[in-house]
């Protein structure tokens, strides 16, 4: 294997630092279960915001941040027989687990693990498909481990619930609907009047304005006692709303993207059922407080990563039944354009993903 020498990433100098620099990056040598990806796109999320201006890991600086990456495969660790050098993928970074910056995606060339990455088909853009991996597994966290739902197929059998996904037009929302619909479930969302038309595209059936002052009373009447609802956003208002929803049909867990706030109702247990993924970014494993505060994490299931990454994710891209939405925002420049992106993600979007051209592609 043919070592890399000309990596270069965008570091995080130091705790809090104002601004990421651009530098040589780690040399990769993938472990027996990696794949090394040359980066092409690489998405921005509230992940790295977060870390830049008030980290929750506890890496030594300099570090690099990032999740979401694009392109293609530069090297293979020895097990990582379901890839080819060259193929086109999608992988999701873990360096919040590992705290490696070999590990993280703001680099030319990446390392992650085989189970968090799946190919792309020629149809589906480099840039659209980098919106996808971390809001792939969250997603994935609240459905289908806390809140059991059937693994997703091309070819679903309709379970007859609904679910009601709290801010539809968002990535984990956008993700969320598509992996419900291919779970066999209707879905039911909330999004603004100007992403009405985009949440009905990937599949909403029922769409509520979620600013409407009897939304709650309007969602609950379509509702019924087994349905499940999980909230995409997860702010105070949305967390209480949705807390009133599943208490007025009967109860049950609710996983919400952020810690959750406290609520009134006793039927209902609001999960944070991002911890895997908002925290250390990996789907096939489930932590506890205490695993967040520096304990080993412990491998509970690989049969979520398994189900959804290797079996569901390259079927349904390659048949056009799961799109990579939402659409992004690319920024042409490389590396050097990370930081904006980070600033204009903090500031808020809507409808849409940052996206950096890490290096141009054919």
């Amino acid at each position: 294997m043919t070592q890399i020498t000309d990596n270069k990433a965008a570091w995080l100098p130091f705790e809090k630092a104002p601004a990421l620099e651009v530098g040589p990056g780690p040399t990769p040598n993938p472990g027996e279960n990696e794949v090394v990806i040359k980066v092409a796109y690489a998405a921005v999320n509230p992940t790295d915001w977060i870390m830049q201006d008030q980290p929750y890991a506890h890496p030594q600086y300099p570090f690099i941040i990032g999740v979401d990456v694009s392109g293609t495969v530069a090297q293979l660790g020895s097990a990582a027989t379901r890839f080819e050098i060259g193929q086109r993928v999608i992988g999701h970074c873990d360096s919040l687990l590992t705290l490696k910056a070999t590990n993280a995606g703001f680099q030319h060339y990446t390392t992650c693990r085989e189970i968090l990455v799946t190919e792309v088909p020629n149809s589906v853009p480099l840039a659209n498909a980098a919106v996808l991996p971390l809001a792939i597994d969250t997603a994935s966290t609240g459905l289908f481990k806390h809140l059991k739902l059937p693994f997703p197929s091309v070819d679903p059998k309709p379970t007859g619930k609904t679910i009601l996904i709290w801010g539809g037009s968002s990535s984990v929302g956008s993700t969320a609907i598509q992996l419900a619909l291919a779970a066999g479930l209707t879905v039911a969302t909330t999004a603004g009047a100007h992403n009405k038309a985009y949440v009905k595209e990937i599949g909403a059936t029922h769409i509520f304005d979620h600013k409407d002052p009897n939304v709650v009373q309007e969602i609950s009447k379509i509702l019924k006692t087994g349905d499940v609802v999980f909230d995409a956003i997860a702010v105070e208002g949305s967390q209480k709303a949705c807390a009133t929803i599943l208490h007025n049909i009967g109860g049950g867990k609710l996983p919400v993207v952020l810690w959750p706030v406290p609520i009134e109702y006793d039927d209902v247990e609001s999960v944070f059922g991002m911890l895997q993924t908002l925290l250390i970014s990996v789907v096939t494993f489930a932590y506890t407080q205490d695993a967040v505060n520096g304990l080993d994490p412990g491998l509970v299931d690989l049969d979520i990563g398994d189900a959804v990454w290797r079996k569901f994710l390259p079927q349904a891209l390659a048949a056009g039944k799961f799109q990579a939405k939402p659409d992004p925002e690319v920024l042409e420049g490389g590396l050097e354009k990370v930081q904006e992106g980070i600033d204009i993600l903090r500031k808020g979007v809507s409808a849409k993903k940052i996206v950096i051209e890490i290096a141009k592609h054919d």
